[in-house]
């Protein structure tokens, strides 16, 4: 490994340099195997190096590595987009590709909006999330995401969103599995979209499993 490394990284503190991975395993390059017990940034979750998806990969990159959907349909896309829509709930066929989480989440509150001024309800503009909730790192989701040390620094560069207590009943004494404390929960909700006033709440977002905030809390 060279002594010095001219990636951006969080800490100055140097990383193992990965030598393969393959299934829930990965080697550096000292030969040290390691277990990926959170698939890698929860983003690997069929495994690492998986064959099938090599291959796919590979008979793709050899009719086109990039085809603009301004421009061109896909076998793939399409093909993936009538599996996700057979999954999904029924209405909703459409589906609109990303290349990651913080871009859904902005693309989806992006949708809502652009539904409130199609209808002429263009007051609503409020999304509501929990303290403490994460949605993305980018300006918009940020606003939504509930967790000071990512987004105090950059409060003055985007408007912030009201927020609702997250249900961790543990540290607020109450019972999770007592029907009540959901309703309390709950009641959280309705109280904050009266006080923010109906007309201007677009939506209520929340982690179905909480993520980088919260550590799998459940909703």
């Amino acid at each position: 490994m060279s002594s010095e490394s001219h990636l951006f990284y969080q800490t100055r503190s140097r990383r193992p340099r990965l030598a393969k991975a393959r299934g829930v395993h990965m080697w550096d390059t000292q030969g040290k195997r390691c277990l990926d017990g959170s698939s890698g940034a929860m983003m690997c979750n069929i495994g690492h190096s998986n064959p099938h998806v090599l291959e796919a990969m590979r008979r793709q990159m050899e009719k086109a590595t990039f085809g603009y959907r301004f421009h061109f349909e896909t076998d793939a896309s399409e093909m993936l987009a009538a599996k996700v829509a057979a999954l999904s709930p029924q209405g909703m066929e459409k589906i609109f590709f990303v290349s990651g989480g913080s871009e859904a989440v902005e693309s989806a509150v992006k949708l809502a909006r652009q539904w409130a001024v199609a209808v002429k309800q263009a007051s609503r503009f409020k999304v509501i999330s929990r303290m403490p909730s994460y949605h993305g790192s980018t300006f918009g989701a940020l606003a939504l995401t509930g967790y000071g040390p990512l987004a105090d620094p950059f409060a003055p560069m985007f408007k912030a969103m009201p927020k609702i207590a997250a249900p961790r009943a543990y540290l607020d004494g109450l019972d999770a599995e007592d029907p009540t404390t959901g309703q309390h929960y709950a009641a959280l909700l309705e109280r904050k979209i009266i006080e923010e006033g109906p007309d201007t709440v677009l939506a209520f977002i929340q982690e179905p499993v909480g993520g980088a905030s919260t550590g799998a809390l459940m909703h």
